[in-house]
């Protein structure tokens, strides 16, 4: 009797045994896979990692004053005190620290720029840089936070045109774009970086969601853009013999009810009257085609000039959550 009662217990005592061993085996992949996801998310920088701003930022230089000019267009405030600027002059790189170089002056609220602010570089001030028109001159802005650019920009190519500006086709005419110096918005979705519409084929581009003709309003969700031209800048006299817009775009398939483009030449800045120059621009819907609109008989002098604005207005057949999309990839006037 005693040897099969210890014969019974030690059967017990090996599956017991065996489910221990199992339950340790669990508990050890538990407690590895648990320190695994303890480092990784006990590391800030991934699970949270600083936020680089998104702005619009116009550049300006003065040679006889030897200064940079940055100005604050459009999108995020910027905190000056985790920013700063990188000038390379012919070379020779400078670094400004914005809320402390004493060569850096600002007019910004509790020190974050912000839209209508600007920042002036003063490069001679501490510097001894006297700036000449022949200059090559790179600006980058940068979040020293998150070490990531802002923006970068080429200010001066040595005194020879810089291709960012000029249109790369076959009809050899200079094309002025709302980048640097206007703003863009799409009207439902928000700030547009002017960007993206600053060069043709660069792969960056606007995405407008267009609205469905039910819609009480499809203008709602037009995209809008201000070029704010400088006349004395782009060396502009009248009278004008020819005035023409390029767009290049595409849509995602032939779904359209229309594509229609509206212009302004009106200064008010809230409510501005618009034109509607073309009401069915073609279906482009494979590649990004460029589409040509006179525009000599609605822009006849320096003030419609100044206060000229684009509006681009899409609406689809199909329904609202199919997210029928267009997408601009350059906009510029050409002016004669």
């Amino acid at each position: 009797m005693e040897d099969k009662k210890n014969g019974a217990l030690g059967k017990d005592c090996q599956a017991v045994s065996e489910v221990m061993g199992q339950v340790l085996m669990l508990v050890i992949v538990v407690l590895a896979f648990s320190s695994i996801a303890v480092i990784i998310f006990s590391d800030e920088v991934n699970i949270n990692p600083p936020h680089t701003p998104k702005a619009d930022l116009q550049e300006r230089i003065d040679t006889d004053a030897n200064t940079v000019q940055i100005f604050h267009k459009g999108g995020e405030a910027i905190d000056l005190k985790d920013a700063k600027i990188v000038l390379n002059i012919n070379g020779q790189q400078e670094e400004y620290e914005l809320s402390s170089d004493p060569s850096v002056s600002y007019d910004a609220t509790n020190n974050v720029l912000m839209t209508g602010d600007y920042i002036v570089i003063d490069t001679n001030l501490s510097r001894g840089i006297d700036l000449k028109s022949t200059d090559t001159i790179d600006m980058y802005f940068v979040d020293t936070e998150s070490d990531q650019l802002i923006q970068r920009v080429m200010l001066q190519s040595g005194g020879e045109e810089s291709e960012i500006s000029d249109d790369t086709d076959d009809t050899g005419r200079y094309w002025i774009t709302p980048y640097p110096n206007g703003t863009a918005d799409d009207t439902s979705e928000g700030w547009i970086s002017t960007e993206a519409i600053n060069e043709i084929g660069d792969g960056i581009f606007t995405t407008y969601y267009a609205p469905n003709k039910k819609d009480g309003n499809p203008n709602s969700t037009a995209q809008v853009f201000d070029f704010d031209i400088d006349v004395d800048e782009e060396g502009l006299t009248e009278p004008f013999s020819n005035v023409t817009l390029k767009i290049v775009y595409s849509v995602h398939d032939k779904n359209y009810e229309y594509i229609a483009l509206d212009i302004s030449v009106d200064d008010s800045e809230e409510n501005p009257e618009w034109i509607r120059v073309e009401q069915n621009m073609p279906e482009y819907n494979e590649n990004f085609e460029p589409y040509y609109i006179d525009l000599t008989s609605y822009v006849e002098n320096i003030e419609e000039i100044e206060a000229f604005k684009v509006r681009i207005v899409a609406v689809t057949h199909a329904d609202k959550k199919a997210d029928k999309t267009s997408w601009i990839d350059f906009l510029g006037i050409h002016v004669e």
